[in-house]
């Protein structure tokens, strides 16, 4: 049991990494990059200690269930990231740049399943 959940506690280490490589690769961006690579793994130090309060224990399927979440709140992290990047880099500024973003972007401001059926 120890064994498997060291392993799901691995896989969302390596989650996180490899979300902060992709975004510099991608981006080619120190600040794009600083935002995710903080706020990612503080939000799932939040969730842990929100998990202790509420006295629920670190299983196989809570390890899961925040590996997978994690990997679907980045997705649309990544897709606003690339769209304000795309509008700052027609002429916009960041600030309007932010605004315009989730406007043009469909599946961030939908529910995560329901991108299945392309809302």
């Amino acid at each position: 049991m120890r064994a498997s959940v060291r392993g799901r506690t691995v896989h969302l280490i390596l989650t996180v990494l490899l979300v902060i490589a992709v975004i510099y690769v991608f981006l080619r961006s120190l600040r794009a990059t600083f935002i995710p690579g903080v706020a990612v793994p503080l939000s799932l130090i939040g969730t842990f200690g929100v998990m202790y309060l509420c006295g629920y224990s670190l299983n196989n399927l809570s390890l899961m269930a925040l590996t997978i979440s994690t990997g679907f709140v980045v997705d649309d992290a990544i897709v606003m990231i690339e769209n304000i990047a795309r509008f700052i880099e027609q002429g916009d500024s960041p600030f309007e740049a932010a605004l315009k973003a989730p406007s043009r972007s469909a599946s961030p401001s939908c529910p995560s399943p329901s991108r299945w059926w392309r809302c």
